[in-house]
């Protein structure tokens, strides 16, 4: 039986996810680098990864543009993440013991960046939500462990 291997896709970097904001607020260049005080040549440098952004730029695209410090540093995908909230960290913390209980329950093992994968997007559901994605994570899991994913 022939399997075609699936790519990994890399994370994203600092300059693309850069390029994602200035894109979702509709931004050209020249816009973006007026706003944050930058010229247009570094603004390409940046998104092109030729060269790495300051630090200052951090909270002026949070304050003008509500995006996650972190997820400008660290994040891995290219869907800006808002800041305006606060963080529950009792329930963060109940969603990690949740889904380490639940990859036990299954015997499944994963590396802790898969981990948070897992607990940020449920974190980042309404807490409504939680149950029902709590569900749907354990089967997900299930079906992983028996190798029918």
């Amino acid at each position: 039986m022939h399997r075609e291997s699936k790519k990994l896709q890399e994370p994203s970097t600092i300059g693309q996810r850069i390029r994602a904001v200035r894109q979702q607020a509709g931004l050209s260049l020249d816009r973006l680098a007026e706003a944050l005080g930058c010229s247009r040549r570094a603004l390409i440098n940046w998104e092109q990864n030729a060269a790495e952004p300051p630090i200052g730029i951090l909270p002026k695209l949070r304050d003008l543009y509500d995006v996650d410090p972190e997820w400008i540093i660290r994040g891995e995908d290219l869907v800006p993440r808002s800041r305006f909230r606060l963080t529950d960290w009792a329930r963060f913390d109940r969603i990690v013991d949740d889904v380490n209980a639940a990859c036990v329950q299954v015997g499944i093992e994963y590396e802790d960046k898969v981990i948070t994968g897992f607990v940020r997007d449920l974190f980042d559901d309404e807490p409504a939500d939680f149950d029902a994605n709590s569900k749907r994570l354990r089967r997900t899991l299930l079906l992983i462990a028996r190798g029918k994913a």
